[in-house]
């Protein structure tokens, strides 16, 4: 099979105020762990030009990687849904467009999602997200709880976490409370990781499972609400605790820190699921998205079906927004 070309779509001047030395990272073949951070902050950076540095990188030599501002016939057009449009012409050429946690997408050839319980619909699939680069790991091994930590955003972390009594109710049991709303890769001194969110709206369905695998790479242990992206990836409750309230979030930190050996079996089996969500693992998961339509061929059908196809899609998107 002939070298894949690869062709990441963007917005001229989002390549231009992120992306300017884009190619000297490709040519250094840039290991994904030590990725700037503009990379790995927000979504549209993250499910193009990080996806092309990391098969750069896992895949050296087997992918032709370009990058525009509009469709090529003789690639696989990736994008992100924020520049999935007509500018770009995607009747061109095949197109992969990362849903993200955007309105569905119709019109395109392949639609990713990050949360499988959706890629359920025809038509979808499911590659996880990225896990955080630059991750520094939990470093003791032993099975004490001295500190909780929060890793996120500040919108959208309850008030009732970082205020009143849980706070107080931990540091009676001579545990911290860390929250991170910057510094979304130390570990180090962390023992259980939480999350929780204030809104709980038909939006969540389309959120990665992030906070949880990140978790899982920095060898804690995660007690969490129930929210969907997670729940469609569990295996067992050896995955994360569940809690919905404070209070139940205390009841399950301090079940960890009585419980040693629950501890210990759930920091081994965060280590068994690196295997299917490590770096590595999402890579291979890219790669053979993209061998497989590399392999069918890019001109299956003709560019005026394919522009009729994006247009019966744009003019329905707006009913399709809760879905």
């Amino acid at each position: 099979m002939s070298k894949l070309k690869l062709h990441v779509v963007s917005r001229p001047d989002f390549i231009t105020s992120n992306f300017a030395d884009f190619q000297e990272l490709i040519d250094l073949a840039i290991n994904p762990n030590d990725i700037p951070h503009r990379f790995y902050c927000g979504g549209r950076g993250v499910w193009t030009f990080q996806t092309m540095l990391c098969l750069n990188y896992y895949y050296n030599g087997q992918i032709e990687c370009t990058w525009g501002t509009e469709c090529r016939s003789d690639a696989i057009n990736l994008m992100h849904n924020d520049h999935y449009g007509s500018r770009v012409k995607p009747w061109v050429g095949v197109t992969v467009v990362a849903r993200a946690d955007r309105p569905p997408v119709i019109g395109a050839d392949y639609v990713v999602e990050q949360n499988p319980e959706v890629a359920s619909i025809p038509g979808r699939l499911f590659i996880p997200n990225w896990p955080q680069p630059g991750v520094k790991p939990r470093q003791r091994t032993d099975e004490s709880i001295e500190t909780v930590a929060f890793f996120g955003r500040v919108d959208s972390f309850p008030e009732a976490y970082r205020e009143g009594t849980f706070k107080q109710r931990l540091a009676e049991q001579g545990i911290k409370l860390r929250i991170s709303f910057d510094n979304w890769t130390n570990y180090q001194d962390v023992d259980v990781c939480i999350s929780f969110r204030k809104s709980h709206d038909h939006k969540l369905a389309r959120k990665p499972a992030s906070k949880l695998i990140n978790n899982w790479l920095g060898k804690t242990v995660m007690v969490c609400d129930d929210e969907p992206s997670y729940r469609a990836i569990r295996e067992s409750e050896l995955d994360y605790l569940i809690a919905k309230t404070p209070d139940e979030a205390f009841d399950a930190i301090m079940k960890l820190k009585n419980s040693p050996e629950l501890y210990r079996q759930m920091r081994e089996q965060g280590e068994k699921r690196l295997q299917v969500y490590s770096r590595e693992a999402v890579a291979a998961r890219w790669f053979s998205l993209f061998e497989d339509i590399w392999r069918k061929g890019l001109h299956n059908r003709p560019t005026f079906v394919r522009a009729v196809r994006f247009g019966f899609g744009k003019a329905i998107r707006p009913l399709t927004k809760k879905f």
